[in-house]
C-alpha cells in the first residue's frame, strides 16, 4: 500500500482540493487550528508550467497545543545517591610496575584478576534531570555518564549496562562497557576508566545542572576535567571537556569520547561522509564499500570482524543511529572545527563478537559505539603510507570544546542537527516527508523550497522531543529540495554535496622514496616520540644524527629526550648545536631555556626564552617560563 493510500485509510476523508490535503497522521495527540500562514496555501499550485509536477499536498501532524510555546519547565535537578549493582570486581593492583609492560603508562599499576561471578556493590551514582531526561554519571568508574534515558519514553539514548562486569579491555586492564567514556592520553581505554575520579556537583544560577568530573593523566601530568551540563528546559545534555598541559614538555595528544548505543538489527547509522579510514590512515569507501555493501545498515556488516569506521570527507556537525523498527534513535553535535573525528565501532557480528555480549553484560545485550574525537582517527601506525600522523600536545597550553548529546524521537532518521534540535528529511515516490525533533519548546518558521520555489512557508509551534510531521506529494526529486527551521538552525538541501571535502588521505607513492634517509629517521623518531615511546624514539634520532650530524630535527629531538630524563648537560650540547645553525630558531631557543633553567641559568633561561617568544607557536609557553624565572629571581 502506499504511503498516501496506507494514510487514507487511517485518515478518512481528505479536504477536496486533489492537490492541497493536511491531515493528522495517527500516533499523536490530536492536532489543534494550524498558525496563520505566511502565504496562501492555494497559491502554491499557481506555478509556471515547467514546475507543475510539483504541485503539492500538505498533510501535516501538529503534535503540539498552541500553548506549547508558553509552557514553563521546572529547574534541573541533581542528586547524589548510592546504588547496588551487580558487580564483577578486579583484583588489587599488580605489585610489579607497568614500566615493565608497557613504559607508556608508567606509573600507574595494571590489574591482572577478574572475576567469574557477580557480587552486589555499592557505587555513588550521580543523577541529573529535568522534565525531560536523566542522565547518570559514575564518579567512582571514571566519571563515565553511566547512561541516559528520554523520561516519557524510557528509550535510552545512551546505553546503559546494569552490570559492572570489568574485563581486561583498557590499557590498564579493567573496562566496562556502555555510557559515555572520556578518553586523554594515548590510545586506547584510558587508566581512569575504571577507579575513582574527582567530582563536584553544582546548582547553576540559570536552572541547569552540573556533574564536574576529573583527573590527572599520571605518565604525562596532563589534567582533564569534563562538566556534564543538563539544561533545564532542553532534551539534551552537554560535556564540556577542559584539557591542560601544564609542563614545558610536549605531551601526546589523544582525545576519544566513547559513547555506547543498543545493536539491533534495525539500526541504521547516520554518519555523513565519502570514505572512511582505518587505524592506520588507510582511506576506504563510505557509504558503500567496495563489495557494494551498504555499511550505514547494522545488519549488512555480517562479514568478516570487528569493525572501525572513522568517516570523513563532510563538514557536518552530526552524526547518529536511528532504530527505525523501534522509532527512536540517538546523535552527537559539536562543532566540526572542535570534534572532526566520527567513529563507529561494532563488534563482529558473529561468534568472534558475541562472546564479548557474555563477557561484558548479562541482560543489556549488544551493543555499538559512537565516538567523537579530537583527530580524524585513533592512529595507529601500518604499513600503508598516508598523510594521518600522531598528533602532539604543545606545551603549557589547553584545548576546551563542548559536545552536545540529544535522543531522536519518531523522526525517521537524521539528515540534520543542530543544538536546537534535529530533523529527517526523506523524497521518495513524489512525497517528500519531514519530521522534525526540537529540543525545547519553541515557535519557529518552517520553509520549503523545490528548486527556487517556495512551496511552505508557516510558522510552527514545537515541543521538546514530540515529532512535528510534515508530508507534500506531487515533489519531484528534480530540482533539489532545501527544508529549513532557522529558529532551530536546521537547513537541509536533498541531494546536496556542498559540504563534501577534498582533503587528501593519500600519499604519493613516491613521496617517501624522494626524502632524504636522515629525514625519514627524524619523521619516524618523532612519530614514536609522540606516541610515548621515548626508548625507541632515541634509537632512531641517535641513527639520523650518525648520518647527518648537524641535522636539525634530530639535534632538536635528542635535546627534548634528554630533558626529559634529567640528562641536561647533555640535552644543552644538542641544544646548542642547534642553535649554531639558527640563532633565531624558535624551537631551539625554547628547549634551550628549558634545559637553562633546569640548570639554574637563569640569564642563559631569560636570553633564550625572550627569542622563542618572538615565534607565535611558543609565545604563550615562553612568557609563562620567562614569568616563572623571574619570581624565582625575586
Amino acid at each position: 500500500m502506499s504511503r498516501l493510500n496506507e494514510l487514507r485509510s487511517q485518515t478518512g476523508a481528505l479536504i477536496e482540493d486533489p492537490n492541497f490535503r493536511r491531515y493528522h497522521v495517527p500516533g499523536g495527540p490530536v492536532p489543534m487550528t494550524r498558525p496563520t500562514r505566511r502565504h496562501d496555501p492555494l497559491r502554491v499550485c499557481a506555478w509556471p508550467p515547467f514546475l507543475s509536477a510539483l504541485a503539492v499536498a500538505l498533510a501535516c501532524a501538529l503534535t503540539v497545543p498552541l500553548s506549547a510555546s508558553s509552557q514553563t519547565r521546572s529547574a534541573a535537578r541533581i542528586s547524589e545517591e548510592t546504588r547496588v549493582i551487580d558487580t564483577y570486581p578486579f583484583s588489587e593492583p599488580d605489585p610489579i610496575p607497568i614500566l615493565v609492560s608497557d613504559a607508556r603508562l608508567y606509573p600507574y599499576h595494571a590489574f591482572r584478576g577478574y572475576s567469574a561471578t557477580s557480587e552486589p556493590r555499592e557505587w555513588k551514582v550521580v543523577k541529573l534531570e529535568n522534565d525531560l531526561i536523566e542522565v547518570f554519571v559514575l564518579p567512582e568508574a571514571g566519571g563515565k555518564v553511566w547512561g541516559a534515558v528520554v523520561k516519557e519514553t524510557g528509550h535510552e539514548f545512551i546505553y546503559r549496562n546494569e552490570v559492572m562486569k570489568f574485563r581486561d579491555i583498557a590499557l590498564r586492564g579493567p573496562w566496562t562497557s556502555g555510557g559515555i567514556e572520556f578518553n586523554f592520553g594515548v590510545i586506547g581505554h584510558t587508566p581512569a576508566t575504571a577507579t575513582p575520579v574527582d567530582y563536584l556537583v553544582r546548582e547553576n544560577p540559570d536552572g541547569s545542572v552540573s556533574c564536574f568530573v576529573g583527573a590527572m593523566d599520571l605518565p604525562s601530568r596532563t589534567h582533564w576535567r569534563v562538566e556534564i551540563r543538563l539544561p533545564p528546559d532542553r532534551g539534551y545534555f552537554e560535556t564540556r571537556a577542559l584539557w591542560y598541559n601544564p609542563t614545558p614538555l610536549e605531551q601526546p595528544y589523544y582525545n576519544w569520547m566513547t559513547a555506547a548505543a543498543f545493536a539491533q538489527d534495525d539500526l541504521e547509522l547516520y554518519v555523513p561522509g565519502g570514505s572512511y579510514l582505518e587505524h592506520s590512515g588507510r582511506e576506504r569507501p563510505w557509504p558503500e564499500d567496495e563489495a557494494g555493501r551498504f555499511l550505514p545498515l547494522y545488519r549488512n556488516n555480517r562479514f568478516g570482524g570487528h569493525k572501525s569506521y572513522h568517516v570523513v570527507g563532510e563538514l557536518n556537525d552530526f552524526f547518529g543511529g536511528y532504530y527505525h523498527d523501534d522509532g527512536y534513535g540517538w546523535g552527537h553535535w559539536a562543532r566540526y572545527e572542535e570534534m572532526p573525528g566520527q567513529k563507529m565501532w561494532l563488534w563482529a557480528l558473529s561468534r568472534q563478537g558475541g562472546v564479548w555480549e557474555d563477557l561484558l553484560t548479562d541482560t543489556d545485550g549488544q551493543y555499538v559505539e559512537f565516538q567523537a574525537g579530537r583527530l580524524f582517527v585513533q592512529y595507529s601506525p601500518g604499513e600503508h603510507v598516508n598523510p594521518v600522523t600522531q598528533a602532539a600536545f604543545d606545551p603549557l597550553s589547553a584545548s576546551a570544546w563542548t559536545e552536545t548529546w540529544f535522543p531522536l524521537e519518531g523522526t525517521g532518521g537524521l539528515s540534520d542537527a543542530s543544538r536546537e534540535g534535529a530533523m529527517h528529511v526523506e523524497l521518495g515516490d513524489s512525497v517528500l516527508r519531514v519530521v522534525v525533533n526540537a529540543f525545547g519548546d519553541v515557535t519557529d518558521t518552517l520553509r520549503i523550497w523545490a528548486g527556487e520555489h517556495l512551496i511552505e512557508n508557516s510558522v510552527v509551534d514545537l515541543v521538546a522531543l514530540e515529532p512535528f510531521e510534515v508530508m507534500i506529494f506531487h515533489v519531484a526529486s528534480d530540482p533539489p529540495v532545501r527544508v529549513q527551521l532557522p529558529g532551530l538552525d536546521l537547513d537541509y538541501t536533498t541531494g546536496s554535496r556542498d559540504r563534501a571535502l577534498s582533503r587528501p588521505f593519500e600519499t604519493d607513492p613516491s613521496a617517501w622514496a624522494s626524502i632524504p634517509e636522515a629525514d625519514r629517521l627524524v619523521y619516524q623518531a618523532r612519530e614514536l616520540a609522540k606516541g610515548r615511546r621515548y626508548g625507541e624514539a632515541r634509537a632512531l634520532f641517535e641513527e639520523a644524527a650518525g648520518q647527518e650530524p648537524w641535522n636539525r630535527g634530530a639535534l632538536l629531538g635528542l635535546a627534548d629526550l634528554a630533558l626529559r630524563s634529567a640528562r641536561y648537560e647533555e640535552g644543552l650540547e644538542h641544544a646548542r648545536r642547534a642553535l649554531q645553525l639558527d640563532t633565531y630558531d624558535a624551537a631551539a631557543n625554547f628547549v634551550a631555556g628549558n634545559l637553562y633553567r633546569a640548570l639554574g641559568r637563569d640569564m642563559d633561561a631569560r636570553d633564550a626564552f625572550g627569542w622563542s617568544a618572538r615565534a607565535v607557536a611558543f609565545r604563550a609557553a615562553s612568557y609563562v617560563r620567562l614569568g616563572e624565572v623571574m619570581v624565582g629571581a625575586g
